[in-house]
């Protein structure tokens, strides 16, 4: 980690993103963020307590990221995505003894989750996942019924939900969203009275028919959209901004360059700033010559290879700048030129990845 980057993450943001949220589903439909890869590297460290306060429970890929939010003293509803490893007895016997609710996708995998069962000598809790066209995990859709019915005649484990994902739901063509929904909806019949689950951040945001008993929204709770295909009208306001410092300010000639391959040429007389962050934090390399930052509320575009661990900014056009100035290298104004979702489309890739990669090097902070 280190100590000169520094990710500020609004809890008035979250905060409001989750009233946004709560509005469109209406009462009696929980709420449960995913806060998988460390709340999407917003930090779960700091957004937890917000987090805790204001929704129905949490939902992550990985055992460990649930048994974490145990040891933060949370004793709500975890529903973990991922399965433990077959021969992992502990991790597995650990999830059964924390009350953690387990997805069950096959066979296999309840037979594994009966067995901890047994060893911790406790009633496990599972949700069924079912394909219904991701073509990723998930009992596929025509088998759902007959695991539906094994499950239910386990001593072991009780099934408490089920529920399915949507591969296309930030799409404008919506039909192959209301395919997987309408297949969906064909095996809840023989579900019984048990939770039912299947929106996303898009489908929370766009499409109330997929609301069921709960929603499970990620991206859209830190104040980003989906995609640029779907940009709904509800104000999320994005909570994270990254800020660094300048380390350096040179004069350069016109006629030089900056950074590897000497993929940028001045051409004139020019103040070159270097800022400390770089791919290896998470700062995508293919932003070079493409993005900006912001420095005493300027733009300074990215000029040259963005390095390993620093990069060089074109400081030419702004006054004063000197050596320890602030540099705001993600902005959390949704209309800035620096903002998660404009630096995703320069990059060629969904703000997902841009949060996920720049998080995890940084010091985070909650702000407001």
């Amino acid at each position: 980690m280190k100590n000169y980057l520094t990710a500020s993450i609004s809890a008035s943001a979250v905060r409001h993103n989750i009233q946004v949220l709560r509005g469109l589903i209406g009462e009696g439909v929980k709420l449960c963020p995913v806060v998988k890869d460390d709340c999407f590297g917003h930090g779960m460290d700091v957004l937890y307590p917000v987090l805790a306060e204001l929704t129905d429970g949490f939902a992550v890929a990985a055992p460990l990221e649930a048994l974490e939010l145990r040891s933060k003293g949370y004793h709500g509803f975890i529903l973990c995505f991922l399965s433990a490893y077959f021969d992992d007895f502990k991790i597995q016997d650990e999830l059964v003894w924390q009350e953690i609710t387990q997805t069950v996708m096959s066979k296999s995998a309840l037979e594994s989750i009966q067995a901890a069962a047994r060893r911790v000598g406790k009633r496990a809790k599972v949700h069924l996942k079912v394909d219904t066209g991701m073509g990723r995990l998930g009992v596929p859709a025509q088998q759902a019924v007959d695991l539906i019915k094994t499950i239910n005649a386990t001593d072991e484990v009780t099934l408490t939900g089920i529920y399915t994902h949507f591969a296309t739901a930030d799409e404008v063509d919506r039909t192959s969203t209301f395919r997987q929904l309408e297949l969906f909806e064909s095996i809840l019949a023989e579900a019984g009275n048990i939770m039912r689950h299947a929106a996303n951040s898009a489908a929370t945001l766009d499409l109330p028919e997929t609301h069921f008993d709960m929603v499970r929204p990620g991206i859209a709770v830190y104040g980003c959209h989906p995609s640029d295909q779907l940009k709904s009208n509800v104000g999320l306001q994005p909570c994270m901004s990254v800020k660094a410092k300048l380390i350096a300010v040179k004069h350069i000639p016109a006629g030089s360059h900056s950074g590897y391959g000497l993929t940028h040429r001045y051409d004139r007389d020019s103040r070159v700033g270097v800022v400390p962050i770089g791919y290896g934090d998470g700062y995508f390399r293919n932003l070079s010559n493409k993005a900006v930052v912001r420095i005493n509320g300027r733009d300074a575009p990215v000029r040259g290879r963005v390095s390993m661990d620093q990069m060089t900014v074109d400081v030419t056009d702004i006054t004063d700048v000197k050596v320890g100035d602030e540099v705001e290298v993600i902005s959390s104004d949704p209309t800035a030129p620096n903002c998660v979702e404009n630096l995703a489309r320069l990059a060629g890739t969904i703000p997902y990845e841009i949060t996920c990669h720049l998080g995890h090097n940084m010091r985070h902070e909650l702000v407001d």
